[in-house]
């Protein structure tokens, strides 16, 4: 049993160099894309803020804050646009530069903490946070301008209070962020099959809450138009979703993105069924509880989902930490290594139109399955007497 897990880890160990070689290459032929990315001025790299203060301004003018002008909708609920309010009140730049500052330091501050929680030695500290730090998911968040470090917090600051048994805390924390992302939802399962019942009651009433007071204070008409936007989403087969209906409408249907393997729209549905299966074998794991659990779920939720840019994969940076407190260095690695490759692994490939280069743009889709099977592997149910005593 030794040899064989001494194998593996030489095996993960080798890939994950090779990766890590490969990213470096590519950030040498990209020099400076991504932090030219962060520090530019135009608007129209920081998309996804663009969009977030646009409708900041239009709350506080009083319009429509799903349709302020901006290039991409608005995919947040408008409990989002209130908290974020007061960045209307500056100028596009400035806002998103104060709002790069803000997620850095949340980005710091939650890493720190899941380090701390989980004892983890300062060398592994210092080498996962660095890395996580440079990680081609968090740069390309800070770049866009998007919400995943909130997210993130929130995630944490659920899972830390559930270790500390405070589980009204850690429901709560888990319901606010489904609130601010609804397409986590199957999150809320976390508690619910660990019988954890305070935890989950917690986090449907903060959920709740969070969501009135975007109905009541951004107006009824906001939340009806949000839900509208919701149920006219779909599976982009765009290279950066890398959830698994978006494979498979990249993989069988006609897309402007690249050649499909086949026509076959009903394989959508196919995918959509694949990912709540997932999301089904996730909540069976965890039931006995595990450290792993949560985070084996948000991975599970993001294959699920219609829409999972590959920047979300900073939902996961803390299950990264944890991974290497446990001690699996090598599986650990191996993520850091994907999650080095930069944002420009698309170019290598869009003018190939073959669908070789279909299945390599879909490295995405690799790299989140990669995060949940070992996610899933770390989960350790607890003993039935642990459990039940918890």
């Amino acid at each position: 049993m030794r040899g064989g897990a001494r194998v593996w880890d030489a095996v993960l160990l080798t890939v994950a160099f090779w990766v890590f070689v490969a990213a470096v290459w590519m950030d040498v032929r990209y020099l400076g894309g991504a932090l030219g990315r962060i520090s530019t001025s135009s608007m129209r790299v920081h998309v996804d803020f663009d969009s977030f203060w646009l409708s900041a301004r239009a709350f506080l003018g009083g319009g429509d804050i799903y349709d302020a002008g901006a290039r991409l909708v608005n995919l947040n609920p408008p409990v989002w646009t209130v908290l974020i309010s007061p960045l209307g009140l500056l100028e596009a730049i400035d806002a998103y530069r104060l709002f790069v500052v803000v997620s850095i330091l949340l980005v710091l501050g939650y890493l720190a903490w899941t380090a701390e929680e989980l004892r983890l030695r300062p060398v592994w500290a210092v080498v996962g946070a660095g890395l996580l730090l440079l990680s081609s998911p968090l740069l390309s968040t800070l770049a866009l301008g998007q919400v995943y470090p909130v997210l993130a917090l929130g995630l944490v600051a659920a899972w830390i209070s559930d270790r500390r048994d405070h589980q009204r805390l850690s429901g709560a924390s888990l319901g606010l962020v489904v609130a601010l992302k609804p397409s986590l939802a199957p999150v809320l399962l976390w508690p619910l099959v660990r019988r954890r019942w305070g935890a989950f009651l917690a986090a449907c009433v903060s959920g709740l809450a969070a969501t009135l007071v975007g109905l009541v204070v951004a107006g009824p008409s906001a939340t009806f138009r949000y839900v509208r936007i919701l149920n006219e989403g779909f599976a982009s087969a765009y290279w950066d979703n890398a959830s698994i209906p978006a494979a498979a409408t990249r993989f069988f249907t006609e897309h402007r993105f690249g050649e499909n393997v086949a026509t076959l729209p009903w394989m959508v549905y196919v995918g959509y069924a694949v990912g709540i299966g997932v999301v089904a074998l996730t909540a069976v794991r965890i039931r006995g509880g595990g450290d792993a659990g949560l985070w084996a779920l948000v991975a599970a939720s993001l294959l699920a989902s219609p829409i999972a840019w590959h920047n979300y994969l900073v939902l996961l940076a803390p299950g990264v930490l944890l991974l290497l407190a446990r001690g699996w260095i090598s599986p650990a690695l191996f993520l850091l290594a994907l999650q080095a490759i930069p944002a420009q692994w698309p170019l290598l490939w869009n003018d190939g139109g073959t669908i070789g280069a279909t299945f390599a743009l879909t490295l995405y889709l690799y790299v989140l399955l990669a995060h949940w099977a070992l996610l899933l592997l770390a989960v350790k149910p607890e003993a039935p007497e642990t459990a039940k005593a918890g």
